[in-house]
C-alpha cells in the first residue's frame, strides 16, 4: 500500500510545484494577489474617481460612536438608499436608518470602512474626516444596493 502512494504522491508534489512556480502573467493568481497586497488602503477618491482598493481601514472613513445622532441621515426602503447621493462635511455623522424589511449595511466599495450589519428597524453611521467622493454598496445586496457619498471641505 505504502508503495503505491509514493508515485501518487510524488505525482501530487510534482504538479503542485510546477503550478507555484509557473511565473506566468497570464494566470489568474499571477495577476489578482500581488495588486491586493500592494494596494493603498487609505486614499479617498477624488470627485467622480473610484475609492483606492485595500485592506485595512480607512483614515478618512470610521463608524459613529454608539449613540451619535446622524447631522445626515440616509433611509434604506425597497432595496434603496435616500437619498441618492448622499452630501455631507467633513466630521459629519451619516447614519443609515433600516426602514426595509431585510437587513443591510452600508460598506465603501473599497472595503475600508463598513457599518455593521443593520437590521430591520435599527441604524448604523459612519463619519469621514477625508474630502472626496466614496461609492458604496451593501454587502448583503450588492449587485442592487448602491450609492455614493460626497465629503466636502
Amino acid at each position: 500500500m505504502h508503495q503505491l502512494l509514493r508515485p501518487v504522491s510524488a505525482l501530487v508534489m510534482t504538479l503542485a510545484l510546477a503550478a507555484c512556480g509557473s511565473g506566468s502573467s497570464t494566470s489568474p493568481a499571477a495577476s489578482v494577489g500581488p495588486a491586493t497586497a500592494t494596494a493603498p488602503s487609505a486614499a479617498p477618491a477624488s470627485a467622480g474617481a473610484p475609492s483606492a482598493a485595500g485592506g485595512g481601514g480607512s483614515a478618512a472613513c470610521a463608524a459613529a460612536p454608539a449613540g451619535t445622532a446622524p447631522t445626515v441621515t440616509v433611509t434604506i426602503k425597497n432595496l434603496t438608499y435616500s437619498p441618492e447621493p448622499v452630501t455631507a462635511k467633513m466630521g459629519d455623522v451619516i447614519g443609515w436608518m433600516n426602514n426595509d424589511t431585510t437587513p443591510h449595511t452600508a460598506t465603501l466599495d473599497d472595503n475600508t470602512c463598513t457599518t455593521d450589519t443593520i437590521n430591520v428597524g435599527a441604524s448604523g453611521a459612519l463619519t469621514f474626516s477625508a474630502p472626496g467622493t466614496y461609492a458604496y454598496h451593501c454587502t448583503i445586496h450588492p449587485t442592487i444596493m448602491k450609492g455614493t457619498i460626497t465629503i466636502t471641505g
